[in-house]
């Protein structure tokens, strides 16, 4: 046999150099041509030969005739072999980007029941990211998931890239634990170096975990190799508040799983918190408006969580505090901060004075302001902006009553410009998302809410009718039961708990008790107080992590040793730690480093133009007490 391949090799060569002197072909042409006049005439003639592994490509051939010359080839074949330079072809298309044409030539596909497993999930793997070029995950995780994979070589080239691809598709479906058990499978594997950023990967999918998530995928953890890299998650969010705490246990860490194949080249976030921590402002400047009890709020917050810093590490920054409370224009305070050699500023609080400084083209030095300035955001170098948005809170009460399947809202307010001007961003947002406002009532200090719920609910329109059937009728004999509306899905509450207490109570007397009530963080003053916030019972409304979390360390310290705060007061405590939290993670959450830190104030992300951003918890009134309330969604039947 190997005598008719040599001889059909031979006469193949005399024949394309005929050609070539016969019709003066270019001898480049030539050569390629026959490279894979060659590699297919071998194909077909070799048959009892071992498969071949893959076809070489002809060097100078387009990408279009390569893969025409491996399906050419493929034709003149059966069998494994056949499939074997099939599956390379779609592989060739789908590396330059072919993807229709790929999908097309994969329908013609018959699968013999007999493939190597090699080919098996070769197979799988190309139908996978036929289906991803589509936005396909869910199928795609089928065929990586399927009968096809059952045979994998984990050690195995191959094998790698099929766990790479598994990892990446179940993260772009929200799967982060399934995700990082499969990059996991390449470092087990893996002790070389050849894959190194495969630990990034890891680190990604771990860190898009809630930390029930992370204690629960220790639980299930098999081997050394997963289990430390869960632990190696879990202290890090543990210590998330400091980076030198961080630091310290990354140490220890490496110091227990000494054999972890991590130890050595950590994921690349690593290295840059210790470039974070060596570069950390030393000499930060606050400014407030310490004459108000806004102010004094926050610097509380603020020197708390400084003095927190300060017992786990000496290596704090210098603080000077500059008082804001008579100053109309910001130039002179900062430029005084600036002067003394500060190389940040945390301030200032009022939204006028952060104005003016999202006015100016550039800052000296990084400035993390305490609330938002009016103007477009925009990508400013050193202008950080952070604030308790109410945006923030409305926004999230959309989304928690659109995934429960509510498409119709109506909304009740207080009448002052403020709360109007929320009312209306509320409207805005629901009616851009494709829902609908029905109904929408405000209230004054001194309104008759009776009133404002009989409009709200449609029950003064019930009465007007009786009303008029009643005077045309006898009365003796008639009895009146009012009606409410019935294409309320949800009520969107503003209102302080005092206001809130009165509200609740009058919907349930105009049968509107069973409609969703949601709510912003106001309607709760953080105190436990049973009996009066049963009036609440059954409201959903947004919080800050710190007004639930009673069993906080820092808070209980506060708590014991300040003065009394409530409601607003709490949260703007809450605002003052975190934005000291804060002030080494600028750059790291400005360039993507780290994605989101976990706030007293909640969930703290940053947009492109540099302004904070807060996902809350979530919380609801049940039997008087303010409690964690689990997301409802539409699938649920909820």
């Amino acid at each position: 046999m190997l005598d008719t391949c040599i001889s059909l090799f031979i006469n193949s060569c005399h024949t394309l150099i005929k050609l070539m002197t016969t019709f003066l072909l270019p001898a480049s042409h030539i050569l390629a041509r026959l490279v894979l006049t060659v590699s297919v005439a071998l194909a077909i003639a070799c048959a009892s030969s071992p498969p071949i592994t893959n076809v070489v490509l002809p060097a100078g051939e387009s990408t279009t005739e390569s893969i025409d010359g491996l399906l050419a080839a493929a034709r003149s074949r059966t069998g494994v072999a056949r499939v074997r330079l099939e599956v390379q072809a779609i592989e060739a298309m789908l590396e330059a980007g072919l993807y229709e044409r790929a999908e097309r030539e994969v329908q013609e596909f018959n699968i013999p029941d007999d493939l190597p497993a090699e080919l098996n999930l070769r197979y799988a793997m190309l139908r996978a990211r036929i289906d991803l070029s589509a936005n396909q995950a869910e199928p795609a995780l089928r065929w990586l998931s399927g009968a096809l994979t059952s045979n994998l070589e984990d050690r195995s080239q191959l094998g790698m890239e099929y766990y790479r691809l598994l990892g990446d598709t179940l993260l772009s479906t929200g799967q982060a634990a399934e995700a990082a058990f499969a990059y996991m499978e390449i470092s087990s594997n893996f002790s070389n170096g050849e894959d190194s950023d495969v630990f990034d990967n890891i680190w990604t999918a771990l860190n898009g975990l809630e930390e029930s998530e992370l204690s629960a995928l220790a639980d299930s953890a098999s081997n050394y190799e997963m289990r430390g890299w869960i632990e190696l998650a879990k202290i890090v969010r543990i210590e998330q508040f400091s980076i030198r705490s961080q630091l310290d246990s990354i140490d220890q860490w490496r110091r227990t799983w000494a054999r972890h194949s991590a130890v050595n080249r950590l994921p690349n976030q690593f290295n840059l918190l210790q470039q974070t921590w060596n570069r950390r402002p030393t000499h930060i400047a606050l400014i407030l408006p310490l004459q108000q009890a806004a102010g004094n709020a926050i610097q509380e917050g603020f020197l708390s969580a400084y003095y927190q810093a300060l017992d786990i590490s000496r290596e704090v920054p210098r603080i000077s505090v500059y008082d804001s409370s008579n100053v109309t224009s910001v130039y002179g305070i900062y430029d005084e901060a600036v002067a003394s050699g500060a190389d940040l500023v945390i301030g200032p609080l009022n939204k006028q004075l952060v104005n003016q400084l999202a006015e100016l083209p550039e800052l000296p030095i990084k400035t993390l302001a305490l609330n938002y300035s009016d103007s477009a955001p925009i990508d400013r170098l050193n202008l950080f902006q952070f604030g308790l948005a109410p945006e923030d809170e409305i926004t999230q009460a959309i989304q928690l009553a659109w995934n429960a399947g509510h498409r119709n809202a109506a909304i009740v307010t207080p009448q002052s410009e403020d709360y109007l001007q929320l009312k209306n961003f509320f409207a805005e947002s629901w009616l851009s998302r494709g829902g609908e406002l029905v109904s929408q009532e405000t209230f004054s200090g001194d309104s008759d809410y009776a009133e404002v719920i009989k409009r709200l609910v449609a029950i003064d329109s019930s009465e007007a009718r009786a009303d008029r059937l009643l005077d045309l009728l006898p009365r003796n004999n008639m009895e009146f039961t009012p009606r409410r509306r019935e294409d309320i899905d949800f009520i969107f509450l503003i209102a302080n708990p005092r206001q809130g207490r009165q509200i609740k109570p009058t919907l349930a007397f105009y049968f509107a008790g069973n409609i969703p009530v949601y709510a912003m963080p106001s309607i709760y003053d953080g105190q436990t107080n049973q009996s009066e916030n049963s009036d609440l019972e059954g409201i959903v409304f947004t919080v800050e992590p710190w007004v639930l979390n009673e069993a906080d360390a820092l808070k209980i310290e506060i708590d014991s040793n300040l003065r009394q705060a409530q409601g607003p007061l709490q949260r703007l405590r809450a605002m003052g730690i975190d934005s000291f939290r804060l002030y080494p993670r600028l750059d790291q959450l400005a360039n993507r480093d780290l994605t989101a830190l976990q706030g007293t104030t909640g969930k703290l992300t940053m947009s492109a133009e540099r302004r904070i951003r807060r996902l809350l918890e979530v919380a609801r009134f049940e039997d008087g007490l303010a409690r964690q309330y689990r997301e409802e969604s539409a699938d649920s039947g909820s």
